[in-house]
């Protein structure tokens, strides 16, 4: 039998038996009188955590997504009759004693945020005496929400929504929400959860837990909540500059020869590139062509190369690394094939799962830590050792099969039963917290000097302080897929994770309809895909990580024409732009780990005035300066093929430039006022993106990789009509010295008043840093400055020495 326990009896039951019914702690107050139990914590001037819990204690149970110690900060209580009132300089949290709600207002005294109800329901899952948890708040009509991940859903704005958040192959969850109004809510639970938003008010609802935990964080802005999240869960470390440039990939390449073929192709044709993936099977004997997929799935994720695909992985690497200056990435799996040492050393500890995965193999046990120490072990030896310098930790959601659909991803995942910890009911989610948490630990303490990667298939809050990046899963080659993507990555930095991408061109080209339509293409030769393709590897461009990968056919840049043909020089236009920006890229990098800034961004975060702005589902901002608008529909070859075929008629997109700036088109340098639709043109190798006016560009020269000279000259862009600003970081490129101060800044100004640019004093330096350089400086506007191509005619040019120099426009 269920039983439910309402706050307002609670309250009413404290008030009947005391008058004195709270307690001030060290660290907030708990109002706890009969079988009331609320408590809020005091975490920081922004940040509260309020945990409810019947009857007598709060559960002890460790966060896996929380630090545990928290620096004091001032805060005052008192009662007001009815109220009981918790306030920093910055966050007032009143309970209402007659009701247990409580109501957060910012430091103004604006109210933010009241609940409005809260309730924990008896029952068992899996074997375990449970609640079932439910807290609503009630919010404005004119807010807007984002965050809560990966969500497949087309949204960009989560209201008026229910939205389950169960990891499957494409949807990677993270229970964090930022608002408009300038707050956050953190809900710190594992198991199913489903947001709901209507006309009754907002709720989180969970399957499994022992109390209401959650954090209400406030901010000036979006960053600021967004800022706070990470308080909570960790800062993101920086990657090594190498992973910013672009990563090429494929299902897979068959042995060294096949993935070294390509590696040699790219620099011949001098096509820039920094990462090569191998795929799985680099394990399996292939000398047996009737017998490879059974070999690759008894030595599933061995953790080691099979000499018939790497006869000698070291050199092989070497070569990579020494000769070709790329970097090399290799895929693993949780499952752990059983011919496989690993398989046997986790089978003889008890440290696997029971329930079998598609290739036959096991899953071990991450939420146990002899297991994640294990893992790691076989990973070092048998990969890490050999000289590979980044891991593409498949399937973590954890996937036993074809994962598409929460149903059914909830049922799998709940076969492998328990964990470490306790039922998979209560962990549902958060399998690659644990997987990725030991991995980065290890690396950390093994190559202390050699910066974490990691690329993975879920995600969960407080994952991207385990250096994860998260990709978007085997989604299908068609335009609704492709437009679902935008808002996905939307949402998942949003919700606190800043890095994230996709695989260019989706991973099926054709069938596999999981919900959101099958693939529709045939192959990188058809016209169709080419256009697809084209249009997705744009926008990959202005994800935090750039990356090429699928099936059905290959994916690297000479498979889609040579050079002359729109296709092929679409894909090198976008690419030589990507390694033009990586100044700007790497700079935003920094704030990432510094600052806790975001990347890839709603429109809301920086036009918060701007409503209209709010809904947008199909333009985005790539750091402070750039709006991307993603061309995601087809125009010149649609697979009607009675429709007309070409691109002699060049098509348009309409594009909303939002209020308060004027904008300039990057590639034309004409200046447009805010606050209005307008069409562009789009032709083949034209997105549109418009640079908001007060803006800085660093851009550097052309390069082959990421590190292969010295950013210098610098082209400094800068868009006028208002106050700018941005700073420039550099450091040795890949290792965590940065963490010790070892880093250099180099501040640029415009002030729009005195029409004056000021290159500030160098702060910092680094081994190998450049002391002298130059800055080309480009005022832009209409046909100067514009595009990919650096600009012949600069202004002026700047010698700079790390003193600080003003030159007047």
């Amino acid at each position: 039998m269920k039983k439910y326990f309402s706050p307002l009896i609670f309250a009413l039951i404290a008030l009947a038996s005391c008058t004195g019914n709270y307690q001030k702690t060290e660290d907030g107050i708990i109002f706890k009188k009969d079988n009331t139990n609320l408590k809020l914590t005091v975490c920081t001037d922004k940040i509260i955590r309020v945990e409810y819990a019947p009857p007598d204690s709060f559960p002890g149970r460790k966060s896996l997504i929380a630090r545990d110690h928290w620096t004091p900060v001032d805060f005052t209580t008192r009662r007001d009759g009815q109220q009981i009132i918790v306030a920093t300089h910055s966050l007032t949290a009143t309970l209402n004693i007659e009701t247990g709600n409580i109501t957060f207002a910012g430091k103004s005294g604006k109210k933010l945020l009241s609940e409005q109800h809260r309730q924990l329901t008896t029952d068992t899952v899996m074997g375990e005496h449970i609640f079932h948890l439910l807290q609503s708040w009630k919010l404005t009509g004119d807010e807007a929400l984002y965050g809560l991940g990966q969500l497949q859903n087309g949204r960009s704005n989560l209201r008026n929504s229910v939205d389950t958040l169960i990891q499957t192959n494409t949807v990677a969850v993270n229970p964090f929400l930022v608002s408009t109004h300038g707050y956050g809510i953190l809900w710190d639970n594992y198991s199913k959860t489903v947001f709901r938003d209507d006309e009754t008010g907002a709720s989180f609802w969970s399957e499994v837990g022992d109390k209401i935990d959650y954090y209400f964080v406030a901010g000036e802005n979006m960053d600021s909540v967004i800022s706070g999240y990470r308080k909570i869960t960790g800062r993101a470390p920086m990657f090594g500059k190498w992973a910013f440039g672009y990563w090429q990939s494929k299902e897979r390449y068959v042995d060294a020869g096949d993935l070294m073929s390509v590696v040699k192709k790219y620099r011949r044709l001098k096509i820039p590139i920094d990462n090569i993936v191998q795929d799985w099977n680099y394990w399996g004997d292939i000398t047996d062509k009737d017998s490879v997929w059974v070999n690759a799935k008894k030595n599933w994720s061995s953790m080691s190369f099979h000499p018939s695909t790497y006869p000698d992985p070291e050199a092989t690497i070497r070569t990579v690394h020494q000769k070709y200056k790329m970097h090399f990435m290799i895929s693993v799996w949780p499952a752990l094939g059983p011919q496989t040492a690993i398989y046997k050393e986790m089978k003889a500890k008890g440290l696997l799962y029971p329930a079998r995965h598609w290739s036959s193999g096991y899953l071990y046990d991450a939420f146990n830590k002899e297991a994640r120490d294990i893992y790691w072990k076989y990973i070092k030896s048998g990969l890490m050792d050999k000289g590979v310098d980044a891991l593409w930790m498949d399937g973590t959601e954890p996937e036993l099969g074809d994962q598409h659909t929460f149903k059914v991803s909830e049922t799998n995942i709940k076969k492998f039963g328990r964990t470490a910890l306790g039922t998979f009911a209560r962990y549902l989610n958060a399998y690659s917290l644990m997987t990725t948490t030991g991995v980065y630990n290890h690396w950390r303490h093994d190559f202390p000097d050699k910066r974490v990667f990691i690329l993975t298939r879920s995600a969960f809050a407080g994952q991207q302080r385990n250096a994860a990046v998260t990709w978007s899963g085997d989604v299908n080659a068609n335009w609704q897929v492709f437009r679902e993507q935008i808002t996905a990555g939307i949402n998942f930095c949003m919700a606190g994770i800043p890095y994230w991408t996709t695989d260019i061109g989706a991973f099926f080209l054709h069938g596999h309809d999981h919900g959101h339509g099958p693939g529709m293409y045939e192959g990188c030769d058809q016209d169709a895909y080419r256009e697809f393709y084209v249009r997705w590897f744009q926008y990959g461009v202005f994800n935090p990580v750039f990356r090429s990968h699928g099936t059905h056919t290959p994916r690297e840049v000479w498979r889609f024409g040579k050079k002359g043909e729109w296709a092929y020089d679409a894909l090198i236009k976008y690419d030589n732009l990507r390694y033009r920006l990586l100044p700007y890229i790497y700079s935003l990098a920094w704030q990432v780990t510094h600052s806790d800034y975001t990347m890839m961004r709603g429109l809301a975060m920086d036009f918060t005035g701007d409503p209209e702005t709010f809904d947008i589902r199909d333009q985005f901002m790539f750091g402070p300066a750039l709006m991307i608008c993603p061309v995601a529909r087809e125009q010149y070859f649609p697979l009607d093929k009675t429709k007309e075929q070409g691109l002699s008629d060049v098509k348009s997109r309409s594009v909303y430039l939002p209020a308060g700036y004027d904008w300039y088109d990057f590639w034309t340098g004409e200046k447009i006022a805010g606050g209005k639709v307008i069409s562009r043109e789009t032709p083949i190798d034209i997105i549109p993106i418009y640079v908001r006016a007060g803006s800085i560009i660093p851009m550097g020269p052309y390069l082959q990789y990421a590190t292969e000279k010295p950013e210098d000259p610098i082209e400094l862009r800068i868009y006028t009509g208002a106050d700018a600003s941005f700073v420039i970081y550099e450091d040795e490129n890949d290792n965590y010295n940065y963490e010790k101060g070892v880093y250099a800044e180099i501040p640029v100004t415009w002030n729009e008043q005195t029409q004056t640019l000021t290159i500030g004093a160098r702060k910092g330096t680094f081994p190998g840093m450049l002391k002298n350089r130059t800055f080309h400086v480009v005022w832009i506007m209409k046909n100067h400055g514009t595009g990919v191509a650096l600009e012949e005619n600069s202004d002026m040019a700047v010698k700079y020495t790390g003193e600080t120099i003003t030159v007047k426009k």
